[in-house]
């Protein structure tokens, strides 16, 4: 107990290390809460214990032990150190848990490891692992191999890595226990879970039982591609991603599943290849002897040229016009047909060689080419086509126009035909952009005299291109061309159409492209899901074995039947058909035959596929006579019969059997071989090709007849292009040799096709089995080869019927997709040439002899060329070869080792680890030849593995130890160019960094040039880390500089390696483009997982589009389905955010240079890739200028058709063009200026707001632009400068164009100081950035610039700043010197006289109009067209258009619909109206922002919140601005900045109705809280009348604009609280027309209304609604009219009346908007009578409207003012009550209806007699409420009306007027007169008549002008009742306003007499 009480006191730590056992467990359960009881991962408690952790696994009791291990896991799991003990403990747990006698033991540690790997260790875990293999110990061996199994089955391959685990599997089979050996087959089994087939090369090195049993237990797993399970901490996104899938149905589905990953992208070979100059390797005699006389040295020279080309695939662009003008002499001159041919394919290689680089001469060869068709010989005709199509890829189409033209019309039709072929062979690469309309026609021209010619192989030549140029562009854009062609041969041309074959730009099939047969793949529908057994087609496009493998799996189970007894068909025929039907089937009367078969045909179509017994009726088909018949009607009904139940009954291989041999007979009937060869395919459908293929040829070639034969060989060259490659090719080949061997040539024709179709899917292998044939023989096969080289196989439209309906890759695959690629390497016999390696080979080989030495190399040589394909048995070759690459002559060795890796193909990873290394040795060679036939001779074994067995023997640290530069230099550009495309290699790699920072020391300048290319790519497999850790070996005079070199090529490393990248970015593909192709009812994942199959098996065939836009991101399925292009241009598979971050995070280069760099452009490439279609790609990153163009043109349409993902890229778009603008090409240059025009309007149209990474990726390199030689160019640029504004703030705008004064280019310069101008002048000198200090300053040191447009621009700047500042300008010039101050001085005076000149100009004419300021439109008003009627805006209303725009461009995304417009019911608008309450205002915020110095910068701050897209910030902003409006003295800060809070709050009441509004996630109570803030804020600002009248025109209209679209708004009548918004806009409009400058509001009015007049989308209310605005305005003329500015207003009429002049009028069906202006006019001039026509000095027009109309009113109101004067008097004879009695209710509305009435024109008439009854009546009723709301005409005109009746019935005596109205007594006026106590009103009444009379008189009013009317008395328009705030402007129009005119009167006026009269008012007045 002592013992116990003293090891219980003990703390934790000494407890579990103590000696008694006891101790130590109960320690271990102590760690174990205390572990979980710390939530911090870095707490010091794990620290404490990490040096413990070690021991407690090694613990030497069992049971301490077992309970070590759960402090263990618990310290594992929780604590940030285990990853630093992780080695320690894992040795611990190898040694002595792994072999633990308990189990839990076992478990436990186990689970440690695996929690080693979750906390990413799986390296440190691994490694251990793999040396715990090497234990003396069995079960130490099968508990590791256990635990690799384990972690692999759950964390999956990309966690832990294959490759390691494989080195070990062969010796772990061939362990001598048992369980290892069993253990290590599980862990092999695993491994092929997870990568599949690729795993079979590696079982080469197994004892074959095993292999056959590994592959048995292959078979056996379950179709379905392993997942991971487990996930590491860096991982969990991955995981909840995995589960959401499982959750939502999508993760388990095995059509997702099935799918094989595909390989990786296509690199084009070329490309990775290095180019050579091959002028350097030609004989030095080489142009000498090509002129030789004698033909053999020419042959000689031309030999020398072909191996120098042949080795030399790329060659390096150079002076090649020598060379070619020597080939094309030989081919056009060269007598000796032989040499023509070798030069015809020198030609060929150096066009192929050269590619793009070749257009220089590629117009010269065309010609020469074409006139040598006239040559027969076979060989130089397919050489010459060779050529010219080599040629062809080099040039355009028009390039060989003219010459292919001429060549239709030569003589010889030998050159005809085959210049027709070739014009086939061009349009079959052209696209409906490069065949235009007008090359299109001239080719037409020409092909349809060819097409009449007397030569038949001319004719089809010719009809074969226009089928081929009618599939390019359609037949309706060929069809005008073809108007004369007779009906045959427009029906031939068709045919040739469908038969065509169009091939993209790597000469593969384009989708969709096939003959007729594919075209009705479509017909049938495509079937979207298909059983979780079933394998996808497109998985045989792995190649290898892979296919082999997969072809069991993949079709349907065979069917399998017996044969039935005689007995036994006859009881199932008799089931269904009479017995005289049997009877009549075997008649000898061929017309009872006929007849039952008839019956027979019509049973078995009545049948379903279930009750036909398929073998039964195939039996009595074939019953005496059988297929034999001898009428050929009765044959065709068995053919077709035999067909039929093919197709729709459950065929089997049995069924097959009992018809082929006869079908075969027949298949060379004239009359029925089309049906016999129809009924085999579909028997092939039914079972296979590979079975039909092979018993047919066999039935075929037992018999004697070649006719059978034959046609047996073309059905079956048919059926591989209808099923694809799916024969088996080695039984096959025998068959083909003996056709090859048949008497009859039409057999051996037939064989020949045959295998020019096997070709197209074998490729050049294929030509090696039939090596041993005839010359001859092979001439022919060669020559057919020639014919389908380059041609890929068309896709398959036929397949298995049981199967293909639920293949859903056969579905996507109809329409010209991709097939199955052949398994070559296992169809090709390969020989063991181990036998011929002997002993006294090997002995010549190392002789000391070199002679000697030289005959075992031919030796070698010659082995290996009879061999051709080999086995990797090579006994000690590979050592004896590496050997002689030491050699001082190594070529002829280097030679070998190309040849060795041809024949080995893929086994040369068995030995490249012997030869690589000796390869790269050869780089130390000072001679260049060698050297690139050693990098070849590299790239060839690369080629067939990876460069992994090359790290792993450290062969390129060990030759990058040695100091030779050419080695260093070589090794390094090649790895360059091998690692980045490499998956990720070995850590060994890192072997390389400490040489490769030696080679950045280097002494030879090259090599460090070359070293720090390879930096980036060395880096991505080492890691930036442990490139910077090997730094610390250096010296330390070179670390600095080493560290600078680091660290720059840091930045360019990519995000992460492209094995993982891939990897993760496949599913975010998958998501993005599979969305829209989901059915709505399937429930699929987020991640993009295609419907489930069970879900909706009866939904309807995806489209074709949908299907592939739905895989097309995913890994393709086989190469041909990646390379075709039928996505949309552009799509949104990567997101710009992610890019964004990417490049934050620097991640990515940051888009800076000053010259484009290759790397810049190659991280384009690979960031572009994934949202560009393939065929925009190779378009935008073309050679050729005129491709960059057609990829503009494709551009702009998808700004159209695709906005959204034109949008989402354009960041990158920009970077593409800020390349192209380092391009010299104009065309393209203007084209893309034209591009960015439309795309810059177009995000100005949506409110796009441009990042910042967009516009510093795009905007430096465009002022660059600003500076081109070019007037168009940069008038162009300017253009875009101002679109820019409007998308990005002008304030940063201006820092760029500050940069942009550094260049050294005067005229950009001179742009970028005039633009700097326009700038201030625009905006104010706020828009200088960063202040206007520093940017003054910049600017005035320009004026010293020697160019004189410089300084013009510079002085002009400063002089527009000047004008801003005044004399405080100079405060921010700094020093200039006296040359520059005085003509700096000079300018400023010359520009302050010009200014004063020019005051006399009207003020609304703007310094510049350009194009591009037309201001964004309300998206609920429509498109309200302002271009080209009247004047722009002024800069003042531009000036805070897009400089305060800041976030709110970011807030709208896709525009919305117009919303329709709510008709109200008017009579709702006389109700009381109280201004809404402002509810939850938010308190008001801190002023410390106004207290500050810079008060304006702190206002542009505080307004520039209010346009943001968060409505609390907005809110805050508000409540913030109200609180200065409450303070007058703070108000006044507001004054300069009122354009811009306008603007604010307008964009901001646009963003509430157009974005807030329609935004489901946005609560409808904050809108209208929002509403109420912005409301109550609006009217504070116009309660300040300093304030109110700041505000501009356009900005009022604008302002009005959004207003008036709320006030429309029926969404508000749904909400609440919105009829109250309503209300209060209401309100808030009227007081906007109230307190606002009147000449601003009404010149604004007019333009709103005319711009909403020149849209067609604009709906009446809304024009209504501004009409009745300019109503009230014309009621406050008479006291406003002395503060208007008239020149302005009259002019805004002029641009109204011009763009809407009366005469159009006519054709509309209200002219009320006309009225009303007219009324403006009318009044405006009976208010200023003559005067007026004084201020019409702006309009220019002499026979303006305006002109016209005021000089007709002023006439007629002279006529009429003696008139109305002389019945003045009587006016006043009429007295007013003093008091009217109030209506009743029911009079009331009776006296409404009656001026209803009135107000129609049909009822006028009838309306003036019912108020003339009703005032006889009712004489005590007030009509004044009526009339005040109609304006005085029609007043007068009721009054007029009255009178008329009145004289009528009274028989009164009425004068006439001129236009048929009455002029009766007027006691209009004196009834409006108001009355006073005193009488002042009468008196002003009348002070203010005598003063209007005396001016329409002409008299001067001088006198009277001290006697101000009151505004109360308004004679001319008496005012209606003031306005409250429940009328607004929705007063109801009781009337159409009539005609304005005033009457016209010949009387003139007696002036004396009228003072007189005038006189007498007064003195009446007085009294």
């Amino acid at each position: 107990m002592g013992d116990d009480s003293e090891w219980l006191k003990l703390p934790t730590e000494e407890k579990c290390q103590h000696k008694v056992w006891k101790a130590r467990v109960s320690g271990y359960e102590e760690a174990t809460k205390l572990f979980n009881s710390i939530d911090d991962e870095k707490s010091p408690e794990f620290n404490k214990y990490a040096g413990l952790i070690k021991k407690f696994v090694t613990d030497s009791n069992a049971v301490a032990q077992e309970k070590a291990l759960d402090p263990v896991l618990v310290f594992v799991e929780n604590a940030a150190v285990a990853s630093r003990i992780c080695s320690d403990v894992m040795n611990g747990i190898i040694a002595k848990c792994l072999n633990a006698s308990k189990q839990k033991t076992k478990d436990k540690a186990m689970e440690i490891i695996m929690m080693f790997v979750e906390i990413e260790k799986q390296d440190v875990v691994q490694d251990c692992l793999i040396q715990g293999l090497e234990n003396k110990q069995p079960k130490v061996v099968v508990a590791c191999i256990q635990c690799l199994r384990t972690a692999l089955r759950d964390f999956g391959s990309k966690v832990m890595t294959i490759k390691p685990i494989l080195k070990t599997l062969p010796k772990l089979l061939e362990d001598r226990d048992k369980n290892v050996r069993e253990e290590t087959k599980q862990l092999v089994i695993e491994v092929y879970r997870w990568i599949g087939a690729a795993i079979k090369p590696q079982m080469t090195h197994f004892k074959p039982l095993q292999v056959s049993e590994l592959e048995a237990e292959f078979e056996k797993l379950p179709n379905q591609k392993a997942q991971q399970c487990r996930f590491l901490r860096s991982q969990q996104d991955l995981k909840a991603k995995m589960e959401e899938q499982a959750a939502a149905g999508g993760g388990g589905d095995g059509n997702t599943e099935d799918v094989e990953e595909g390989p990786g992208e296509d690199i084009d070979p070329y490309e990775l290849m290095e180019a050579v100059d091959i002028l350097t390797k030609l004989p030095k005699d080489f142009f000498e002897k090509i002129e030789a006389k004698k033909w053999q040295e020419r042959r000689e020279s031309l030999d020398a040229l072909d191996k120098v080309l042949e080795a030399c695939p790329k060659i390096q662009p150079g002076e090649y016009g020598n060379l070619v003008r020597a080939l094309l002499k030989v081919i056009g001159k060269d007598t000796n047909v032989m040499l023509v041919a070798l030069g015809a394919r020198c030609l060929a290689a150096l066009a192929k060689g050269l590619r793009k680089k070749f257009s220089t001469y590629g117009s010269s060869c065309v010609s020469v080419i074409l006139e040598k068709f006239k040559e027969k010989k076979v060989t130089v005709v397919t050489a010459l086509r060779e050529a010219i199509d080599a040629v062809y890829l080099t040039v355009t189409l028009d390039t060989v126009t003219e010459d292919t033209l001429a060549c239709l019309e030569n003589k010889n039709p030998s050159i005809r035909m085959e210049s027709a072929a070739f014009l086939g062979r061009c349009f079959a690469r052209c696209t409906p952009s490069t065949l235009p309309k007008k090359q299109l026609k001239l080719y037409c021209v020409g092909l349809l005299k060819t097409v009449n010619d007397t030569t038949p192989d001319v004719r089809e030549a010719s009809f074969q291109a226009l089928g081929t140029a009618m599939k390019v562009v359609s037949e309706k854009n060929v069809a005008p061309f073809l108007i004369d062609v007779e009906a045959i041969k427009m029906q031939k041309i068709q045919e040739c159409c469908q038969k065509a074959v169009l091939l993209n730009a790597r000469g593969e099939p384009r989708s969709g492209s096939g003959g007729s047969a594919p075209a009705k793949a479509p017909s049938e529908p495509k079937p979207v899901a298909r059983p979780a057994t079933a394998k996808p087609a497109a998985a045989a496009s792995k190649g290898g074995k892979k296919v082999a493998d997969k072809k069991k799996s993949k079709g349907p189970e065979e069917v399998i039947e017996t044969t039935l007894s005689d007995d036994a068909v006859l009881e199932k025929v008799g089931v269904h058909l009479p017995p005289e039907v049997l009877v009549q089937i075997e008649s000898a009367n061929w017309k009872e035959r006929l007849a039952g078969m008839e019956i027979f045909t019509d049973v078995v179509k009545g049948l379903s596929k279930e009750e036909i017994p398929c073998q039964a009726f195939i039996r009595t088909i074939g019953k005496k006579p059988g297929l034999k018949d001898t009428n050929f009607q009765v044959l065709k009904l068995r053919i077709d019969l035999i067909a039929h139940l093919a197709k729709n009954s459950i065929f089997s291989k049995c069924s097959a059997d009992f018809c082929l041999a006869q079908l075969v007979e027949k298949i060379g009937d004239v009359k029925n071989g089309v049906a016999v060869k129809e009924a085999l395919s579909c028997i092939a459908e039914a079972t296979s090709l590979e079975y039909v293929s092979k018993e047919v040829v066999i039935l075929a070639f037992d018999q004697k007849n070649p006719k059978n034969q034959s046609e047996t060989l073309n059905w079956l060259t048919a059926a591989v292009k209808e099923f694809g490659f799916k024969i088996n090719i080695k039984p096959m080949l025998e068959s083909i040799k003996k056709a090859f061997s048949a008497t009859n040539p039409v057999v051996r024709t037939s064989a020949i096709t045959l295998v020019g179709v096997i070709y197209m899917y074998m490729g050049p292998p294929l030509r090696m089995f039939f090596e041993s044939e005839k010359p001859a023989l092979l001439q022919q096969i060669d020559s057919e080869i020639e014919k389908v080289k380059g041609e890929k196989p068309p896709a398959p439209t036929r397949g298995a019927t049981t199967g293909a309906p639920d293949d859903e890759e056969d579905a996507d695959e109809a329409d010209g997709a991709p097939v199955e690629e052949v398994p070559v390497a296992d169809l090709l016999p390969r020989n063991d040439i181990g036998d011929k390696i002997t002993p006294e080979l090997l002995t010549e080989m190392a002789d000391k002899n070199w002679k000697v030495r030289n005959e075992a190399l031919q030796k070698v040589v010659a082995i290996l060329n009879e061999a051709k394909f080999i086995l990797p048995n090579l006994g000690q070759l590979p050592d004896a070869i590496k050997t002689r690459l030491g050699d001082a002559n190594k070529g002829f060795a280097i030679g070998i080792c190309v040849t060795l890796a041809t024949n080995l193909g893929p086994h040369c990873k068995v030995h490249i680890k012997t030869i690589g290394p000796a390869l790269i040795g050869c780089l130390t060679d000072s001679k260049p030849h060698l050297r690139a036939a050693a990098m070849n001779a590299l790239n060839a074994w690369v080629e067939h593995t990876t460069l992994t067995p090359l790290v792993e023997v450290e062969a390129f640290s060990d030759a990058l130890k040695l100091e030779n530069p050419n080695l260093r230099q070589e090794l390094l550009a090649w790895l360059t160019e091998k690692l980045p495309p490499h998956k990720q290699l070995p850590t060994e790699f890192k072997m390389c960094i400490p040489h490769l920072l030696s080679c950045l020391e280097d002494r030879n300048g090259d090599v460090r040039k070359k070293a720090q290319e390879a930096l980036v790519p060395f880096m991505i497999h080492t890691t930036y880390e442990s490139v910077y850790k090997a730094t610390s070996k250096l010296k330390p005079s070179s670390k600095d500089q080493i560290l600078s070199i680091i660290e720059k090529a840091k930045a360019n490393i990519p995000a992460k390696p492209t094995k993982v990248k891939k990897s993760k970015q496949a599913p975010k593909e998958l998501e993005v483009t599979s969305q829209p192709a989901r059915p709505s009812s399937a429930a699929s994942s987020d991640g993009g997982s295609e419907s489930k199959p069970e879900s909706k098996p009866e939904s309807k065939p995806v489209s074709k589009t949908a299907v592939r836009g739905k895989n097309k991101p995913a890994p393709p399925t086989s190469k041909k389905k990646k390379e075709e292009d039928t996505s949309p241009p552009l799509s949104m598979t990567v997101s710009k955010e992610q890019r964004f971050k990417d490049e934050k995070n620097m991640k990515v280069l940051k888009w800076n240079f000053i010259e484009p760099r290759l790397e810049y452009v190659e991280q384009l490439k690979l960031q572009m890739e994934r949202n560009v279609s393939k065929g925009l790609f190779d378009q935008l990153f073309h050679k050729d200028f005129k491709m960059h163009i057609k990829a503009i043109e494709t551009l702009i349409k998808c700004m159209e058709s695709l906005q959204e993902a034109s949008i989402c890229n354009l960041d990158l778009i920009l970077k593409w063009l800020s390349l192209r603008f380092f391009d010299t090409n104009p065309s393209m240059l203007n084209k893309a200026l034209e591009y960015l025009q439309n795309l810059f309007t177009m995000l100005s149209d949506i409110d796009y707001h441009l990042h910042d990474i967009e516009a510093t990726s795009f905007i430096p390199y465009l002022v660059t632009k600003v500076g081109d030689s070019k007037d168009n160019v940069r008038r162009d640029v300017r253009t875009i400068f101002r679109l820019i504004y409007k998308v990005f703030p002008a304030s940063r705008m201006f820092s760029y164009l500050i940069d942009g004064l550094k260049s050294k280019n005067s005229k950009q310069r001179a742009e970028c100081l005039d633009e700097l101008g326009c700038l201030i002048e625009s905006y104010g000198i706020t828009i200088c950035q960063p202040s206007p200090a520093h940017a003054l300053k910049i600017i005035a040191q320009q004026i010293s610039d020697r160019d004189n447009g410089v300084r013009n621009a510079a002085l002009n700047s400063v002089v527009t700043a000047y004008m801003i500042l005044g004399d405080a300008i100079f405060k921010f010039t700094g020093s200039l010197n006296d040359k520059e101050q005085s003509l700096l001085d000079e300018r400023i005076k010359r520009s302050m006289k010009n200014k004063n000149n020019a005051r006399t100009q009207p003020e609304e004419k703007p310094r510049m109009i350009p194009a591009a300021n037309v201001p964004t439109r309300s998206a609920s008003q429509g498109n309200l067209s302002s271009a080209g009627h009247g004047v722009p805006k002024s800069a003042s209303s531009n000036s805070m258009k897009k400089e305060y725009c800041l976030d709110v461009d970011e807030r709208i995304g896709p525009r919305t619909e117009v919303p329709q417009l709510m008709q109200f019911d008017l009579d709702e608008l006389f109700q009381p109206v109280s201004m809404p309450k402002i509810k939850a205002r938010p308190p008001s915020p801190s002023m410390k922002l106004f207290n500050s110095t810079d008060a304006a910068t702190s206002v542009g701050y505080v307004i520039s919140q209010i346009t943001s897209t968060d409505i609390s910030v907005c809110v805050k902003a508000l409540a913030q601005i109200d609180s200065v409006l409450k303070d007058g003295s703070c108000a006044e800060i507001f004054s300069s900045h009122m354009d811009q809070f306008l603007l604010a709050m307008s964009m901001q009441f646009k963003m509430a109705y157009s974005t807030h509004m329609e935004d489901l996630n946005t609560p409808k109570d904050e809108v209208i809280k929002l509403y109420r803030c912005l409301m109550g804020t609006l009217l504070a600002t116009f309660q300040h009348s300093t304030l109110a009248v700041r505000a501009s025109k356009d900005i009022l209209r604008d302002l009005l604009q959004n207003l008036v679209t709320i006030l429309l708004d029926g969404r508000l009548l749904e909400v609440e609280e919105g009829p109250q918004v309503i209300r209060s806009v209401n309100v808030m409009i009227v007081k906007i027309v109230e307190k606002a400058d009147h000449t601003n509001i009404m010149s604004a009015l007019v333009r709103l209304l005319q711009d909403c007049l020149s849209s067609e989308t604009c709906s009446f209310k809304f024009i209504e609604l501004i009409m009745k605005c300019l109503w009230k305005m014309i009621r406050m003329l008479p006291t406003i009219v002395d503060d208007l500015n008239l020149e302005r207003i009259l002019y805004d009429i002029h641009l109204f009346m011009k763009a809407f002049p009366s005469s159009s009028w006519k054709d509309r069906q209200n002219d009320l908007p006309l009225r009303t202006v007219k009324t403006m006019l009318h009044t405006l001039a009976m208010l200023k009578s003559h005067k007026i026509m004084s201020h019409l000095g702006v309009i220019s027009n002499e026979n303006s409207e305006v002109t016209a109309y005021l000089q007709k009113a002023l006439k007629n109101d002279t006529s009429n003012s003696k008139t109305e004067d002389m019945n003045g008097t009587e006016d006043m004879k009429t007295p007013r009550s003093s008091k009217s009695k109030r209506l009743s209710k029911s009079t009331h509305d009776m006296l409404a209806e009656i001026f209803k009435k009135i107000g129609s024109k049909e009822n006028t008439v009838e309306g003036l007699n019912d108020l003339y009854d009703f005032k006889k009546k009712h004489p005590e009723a007030d009509l004044d409420p009526f009339l005040k709301k109609s304006s005085q005409f029609f007043q007068d005109y009721i009054e007029r009306g009255l009178k008329k009746i009145e004289a009528d019935r009274e028989g009164k005596k009425i004068t006439p007027l001129s236009t048929g109205g009455m002029i009766t007594i007027d006691t209009g006026n004196y009834q409006n007169l108001p009355q006073t106590a005193d009488g002042t009103g009468e008196k002003d009444y009348y002070l203010e008549r005598l003063r209007v009379l005396r001016s329409k008189c002409g008299l001067d009013n001088a006198a009277n002008e001290k006697v101000e009317p009151a505004p109360a008395a308004k004679p001319v328009v008496p005012e209606p009742q003031p306005f409250d705030n429940t009328d607004a402007i929705k007063f109801s129009i009781t009337s159409s306003i009539p005609d304005v005119e005033p009457d016209k009167s010949a009387s003139s006026v007696d002036v004396m007499a009228l003072k007189e009269r005038l006189e007498r008012v007064k003195r009446l007045a007085k009294s």
